[in-house]
């Protein structure tokens, strides 16, 4: 008696076992094809905090494409891709779900364009070559004439120091003011001189003195937008800085 209830009992459970298999198996099933519906694929990619990499490049950089599984998507690989582009300094990476993924981009600003053996080289605040050209691109950023860089290319340092001169005046200038600037000519490092979008020179010297010089030009390119007179040119050699009023004898 006690054996037979015993093989019932192991029945018994053996049946509930399979049970809950078949029951874990289902669930599964049910996850899967939830996850892998086409709710879940990517529709809109997001991309945010980009000033000069395009959002086409970013995905291009990333390799995502819309139509892909969002539960496919790694998102720790595609923060560290973007992260190997000299050009990008942090990335945030977060699913939307059902069908979005937004990227946040923090970029590294060129400060200048500079003149190479095979085009142009953006240049960053610490001298880093940041990206090539064979021709001139269209970034707001002023560029560096009277010298011509050889043999550097994405990811080497400048090692010139009147250009490394140059973009530390650059890095004390505000984003306004940098995209005022058109052109700085160090062709003399005595006289490098800047130029406005609308030409209009600024005579900043000797690469000396550039905390005091830089609040000047920010000043200066301020007051231009509302100045009442057409200005030819300040110049910073002297004592106090000099303006110059065109026509003005």
């Amino acid at each position: 008696m006690a054996a037979t209830q015993e093989i019932k009992s192991n029945r018994t459970i053996s049946q509930n076992t399979v049970v809950n298999i078949l029951g874990l198996l289902v669930v599964s099933l049910i996850i899967i094809a939830f996850a892998f519906s086409p709710i879940f694929v990517l529709r809109n990619i997001n991309v945010t905090g980009n000033q000069f990499v395009s959002s086409e490049e970013i995905c291009r950089i990333a390799s995502i494409h819309e139509g892909e599984n969002m539960f496919q998507l790694e998102t720790d690989e595609i923060r560290e891709t973007l992260l190997k582009d000299l050009r990008i300094e942090q990335v945030n990476i977060r699913r939307k779900f059902p069908s979005a993924l937004d990227i946040e981009i923090t970029e590294r600003i060129p400060l200048a364009i500079v003149p190479c053996d095979y085009g142009y080289l953006d240049i960053g605040k610490d001298g880093t070559v940041l990206s090539a050209h064979r021709t001139l691109s269209e970034m707001p950023v002023p560029l560096v004439t009277g010298v011509k860089l050889e043999d550097l290319f994405v990811g080497d340092k400048v090692a010139e120091d009147n250009l490394q001169q140059v973009l530390t005046y650059l890095d004390l200038l505000d984003d306004f003011s940098r995209k005022q600037l058109s052109e700085i000519s160090i062709d003399n490092p005595e006289h490098v001189i800047a130029y406005t979008n609308n030409s209009v020179q600024i005579r900043i010297g000797k690469m000396e003195n550039l905390d005091e010089k830089a609040d000047i030009t920010k000043n200066f390119v301020a007051e231009l937008q509302t100045a009442k007179y057409p200005i030819e040119y300040i110049d910073f050699q002297y004592s106090s800085p000099f303006i110059k009023f065109k026509n003005y004898k």
